[in-house]
């Protein structure tokens, strides 16, 4: 049997079989997953410190009232 022909302009693959598209899509997934998570912490952090200044203003304004 005969093996087929390789095309020479077929994707070059590196010592680990994965193809250079496939590093660079998955390191642009790496990439996208660090900003969103960045980004979902900052929102949770801005959140979080919204409602302690509530919980304080609250509990401040309770305590001075009953003075």
């Amino acid at each position: 049997m005969e093996e087929a022909p390789t095309s020479n302009n077929a994707m070059s693959t590196s010592n680990n079989g994965m193809s250079t598209s496939n590093k660079i899509n998955l390191s642009g997934l790496g990439i996208g997953a660090i900003v969103l998570t960045t980004v979902y912490t900052a929102v949770l952090a801005s959140q979080l410190m919204a409602t302690k200044h509530k919980v304080n203003y609250l509990y401040y304004k309770e305590l001075t009232q009953n003075k």
